[in-house]
């Protein structure tokens, strides 16, 4: 099993019921008797986060369980849910990729041995149809919890950061922990860059694994932990040197770069100076 793998099998089991203990239940109307084990939740959210979202380092759920309604030979557990990929950007974990705030029902079963089993997920529909979506799914007892469900990402975002913070620990790291938003990520254009040249490089398919934005991203790929650099060295004046660069986090050795020269509105492939991650000087 590949390094990367372990890493998100880490993040989603290292705290086990602890984690789990995490999601909250507001179950005082529950129609039917069921002790749901939490861990169900939070691996059905988690696998959800490790396969419907651009993949991190570390998958992470948050829940609150609003009800549990027993239908026929199933229960229907309504929640409001988030889910998360985290990853390194430019020293930050962040969360790259996920949902907010969304009202899920979960349809579980129960084998004869006493095993429960998720049935299904469903989630409302988005768009113009999302209000009626949840209204038909949702008892109308639910209906302004799950229509409100904004109001309470908040507890759902401190549950995602949990497993972040686990994880960080269990690989030995420190860093901040956070959505894209809260940090910065200086783009080209902010920085000197004209517009037609930035959008320009966009285009360069060869450098689309790289970040958008003035900084790095880690990835873990076939065990080896490596770190995808975008930078930008200029003069102030519109002259500089775009450069993309891809090394081994822990030894520095390059595998990649990619350096461009950039003349005001236009820009010229040049080749990288020296070893190691150096760009020409603008």
């Amino acid at each position: 099993m590949r390094l990367k793998h372990l890493s998100l099998l880490l993040c989603s089991l290292v705290l086990g019921l602890t984690l789990a203990a995490c999601g909250t239940q507001e179950t005082a109307g529950t129609s039917a008797p069921l002790e749901l084990p939490e861990t169900l939740v939070s691996q059905v959210l988690l696998d959800q986060a490790s396969s419907g979202y651009m993949e991190g380092e570390c998958a992470a759920e948050g829940h609150i369980i609003l009800d549990t309604v027993q239908e026929g030979e199933f229960w229907q557990v309504y929640t409001l849910a988030s889910v998360g990929q985290y990853g390194f950007c430019t020293g930050h974990f962040e969360k790259i990729s996920g949902s907010g705030a969304i009202p899920t029902m979960l349809t579980i079963g129960r084998e004869e041995n006493g095993t429960y089993y998720c049935h299904g997920v469903w989630q409302p529909i988005d768009g113009n149809l999302y209000a009626d979506s949840i209204k038909e799914t949702f008892p109308r007892s639910l209906w302004s919890k799950a229509l409100g469900a904004d109001e309470r990402y908040g507890e759902l975002k401190d549950q995602e950061q949990a497993y972040a913070r686990a994880y960080l620990e269990s690989i030995g790291r420190e860093a901040p922990i956070g959505s894209y938003g809260d940090f910065e990520h200086p783009l080209f254009t902010e920085n000197g860059m004209s517009v037609e040249v930035s959008n320009a490089l966009l285009t360069i398919e060869k450098i689309y694994p790289f970040p958008m934005y003035i900084g790095n991203e880690e990835r873990i790929e076939d065990g080896v932990r490596w770190v995808y650099q975008t930078s930008w060295q200029h003069d102030g004046n519109g002259k500089g040197y775009a450069a993309y660069t891809k090394y081994a986090y822990d030894t520095g050795i390059v595998a990649q770069q990619y350096v461009f020269l950039v003349e005001g509105d236009s820009y010229t492939e040049v080749q990288p100076q020296g070893p190691g991650i150096n760009t020409p000087d603008a």
